[in-house]
């Protein structure tokens, strides 16, 4: 492991209780993508060339952001900056019901 990769193992035991091998394993079972929106992380890259960066998604009912240290066990799965700020972050704090949007979206997506 290289520095690099140790500090990044470190950071993810202390905060997210998983390993950094832990971690490569959770984004190739979703494809090296984001579980949503489906953007590729490296080494992979879309159309344009881009890739962008995994950030692991968590309930934050179960643990608040202010803790900035987690249980491990409300982990979900890695998002793109994008989706997990803005859609699963909107959700949350919103409250909103997820069928509420879904049904919302289907009624004007034709």
């Amino acid at each position: 492991m290289t520095s690099s990769e140790r500090a990044q193992d470190a950071r993810l035991r202390k905060i997210y209780k998983k390993t950094l091998a832990q971690k490569t394993e959770e984004i190739a079972l979703q494809d090296g993508r984001c579980a949503i929106c489906r953007r590729p992380f490296p080494p992979l890259k879309d159309k344009n060339g881009k890739t962008f960066t995994p950030y692991q998604d968590h309930d934050h009912k179960c643990c608040p952001r202010r803790l900035k240290v987690f249980c491990g066990k409300c982990n979900r799965g890695f998002l793109c900056y994008q989706c997990n700020k803005w859609v699963v972050g909107v959700f949350e704090r919103m409250n909103v019901p997820l069928d509420r949007f879904v049904a919302y979206m289907k009624k004007w997506t034709k």
